[in-house]
C-alpha cells in the first residue's frame, strides 16, 4: 500500500513559508538521525482502537485529535466527528452548510475550556460548541477584511490569547510575516519578526503549543527545521534535523521551491531520502516528532539532555501485513496516540494507536 509524499500530505494546496539553508551553528539543538538504526514499535505495549467504520462515519486521514472525558472529536479535513473511547461513533459537531450553526470551510479546530471552536475563514466566524454537540454561540473574526494580515490557521496561546498562521499575501513586493498574536477577541495584536511566506502551500499541522506557552514549535512541509517562539517577538530555528546522507541535497533545496522538492522526492529514485517533519511536540526533556522514509512513517523522541534521537518503526511484518502507520502523531499528558491504516481493507477506518510515554523510553 505505498503513496508518495504528495498523497501522504493528506492537504490542499494553501500556503507555504520557505527558508534558505542554514548551518548547523544556527541552531540550538542539531537532531541526528540515524535512519537505519531504526526501532520496532512495541505493539504489544499499547492497545489498538478501530473506529467504527460506516456512511456517517468515513474519515479520509486524521488531521487532529482531541479528548474531553470519554469522547474523541477528531478532525479529518473538513469535518469533526466524534467517536468513544473504544472507538464507537457517536456523532458530527455541525456540518458543511449556508446555516447559521453550518460552516463553509473549516480552516482550524481547537478545544479550550472544554468547548470546541470551528474556525471558518470564509465566513469570519467562529462556531463554538458543547463536547455533547449543542450549539453555543458564533464569535466573528477580523471583520474588517481589508486588514494586511489575516489569519488562516489559529491555535490557542496561553489563557487568553493565540497565535495564528498568516494568510499568504501574494501581491508582488508585499512581505507576509508566518505568524501573528492574536488577543481574545481574535484581533492582532503583533505580527512575529524572523520568518516570511513566500508561496502557497501550508500543512493544517503547523505548531504545537503547552497550555502556558513554554514550548513552541513550529514547522513547514519539506522543511528540516524546527522553530520556536522567543519573547513574543520572533519566530526563529531551534532544531536542525539532520538525517545524513538520506537527507534532501543541499543543492535541491536551493534550487527547488516546494513543488520542485515534492516532485524531486517523489522519484522512484528517491523513495530513501527521510524528510516530512510533522506533529512536532516539545517537552522538558523530550522533543517527539514523525517523518517519512522508504514508503513508511516513523516516530522520532529526542533526549534533550542526552542529545540522543530514537526512532520507531512497525514491525515488518506488520507493515507489510495488516497496519502501516500514518503520518499522524498527538502527545497528550501521558500518552502517544498515532493512526494505523488498514492494509488488508483500505476503505475501513484508521485505528489509533495508543501508548504510554515510557513504553517507548530506551530503556
Amino acid at each position: 500500500m505505498k503513496r508518495n509524499i504528495l498523497l501522504a500530505l493528506g492537504i490542499t494546496i494553501l500556503l507555504y513559508g520557505c527558508t534558505g539553508t542554514k548551518s548547523s551553528s544556527d541552531f540550538s539543538h542539531e537532531i541526528m538521525i540515524d535512519v537505519e538504526q531504526c526501532l520496532e514499535m512495541p505493539l504489544q505495549r499499547g492497545k489498538i482502537v478501530s473506529l467504527e467504520t460506516s456512511d456517517s462515519s468515513l474519515l479520509y486521514d486524521i488531521v487532529s485529535i482531541d479528548q474531553i472525558e470519554d469522547k474523541y472529536f477528531i478532525r479529518s479535513r473538513n469535518k469533526i466527528l466524534t467517536f468513544d473511547t473504544i472507538g464507537n461513533y457517536l456523532y458530527n459537531i455541525s456540518r458543511v452548510g449556508q446555516g447559521d450553526k453550518e460552516y463553509l470551510r473549516l480552516s482550524s479546530f481547537f478545544v479550550k475550556r472544554g468547548e470546541l471552536y470551528l474556525y471558518d475563514m470564509n465566513l469570519h466566524s467562529i462556531l463554538v460548541f458543547a463536547p455533547s454537540g449543542r450549539y453555543l454561540r458564533t464569535e466573528k473574526i477580523m471583520e474588517d477584511v481589508n486588514e494586511k494580515y489575516y489569519p488562516y490557521l489559529i491555535h490557542p496561546y496561553g489563557k487568553d490569547k493565540y497565535i495564528a498562521k498568516n494568510q499568504f499575501n501574494g501581491t508582488p513586493g508585499f512581505i507576509t510575516p508566518a505568524l501573528s498574536l492574536l488577543n481574545e477577541k481574535y484581533a492582532i495584536t503583533k505580527t512575529l519578526e524572523g520568518h516570511t511566506l513566500h508561496t502557497g502551500f501550508v500543512l493544517f499541522d503547523f505548531m504545537n503549543c503547552d497550555d502556558n506557552g513554554d514550548f513552541i514549535t513550529y514547522w513547514e512541509a519539506l522543511n528540516d527545521t524546527i522553530y520556536t517562539v522567543v519573547n513574543d517577538n520572533i519566530l526563529q530555528p531551534k532544531y536542525l534535523v539532520n538525517f545524513g546522507e538520506y537527507s534532501i541535497p543541499t543543492v535541491e533545496r536551493l534550487n527547488k521551491d516546494v513543488y520542485g522538492l515534492i516532485d524531486y522526492v517523489n522519484k522512484p529514485e528517491n523513495k530513501k531520502i527521510a524528510t516530512l517533519i510533522r506533529y512536532v511536540y516539545e517537552e522538558e526533556d523530550y522533543l517527539y516528532f514523525v517523518f517519512s522514509c522508504e514508503d513508511s512513517v516513523r516516530l522520532a523522541l529526542y533526549n534533550k539532555e542526552t542529545r540522543h534521537a530514537t526512532t520507531y518503526a512497525l514491525p515488518v511484518e506488520m507493515n507489510e501485513g495488516k497496519y502501516r502507520l500514518a503520518s499522524f502523531l498527538k502527545v497528550d499528558k501521558d500518552k502517544v496516540i498515532m493512526a494505523l491504516e488498514d492494509c488488508e481493507n483500505i476503505e475501513n477506518n484508521q485505528s489509533l494507536f495508543i501508548i504510554d510515554k515510557k513504553e517507548l523510553y530506551e530503556k
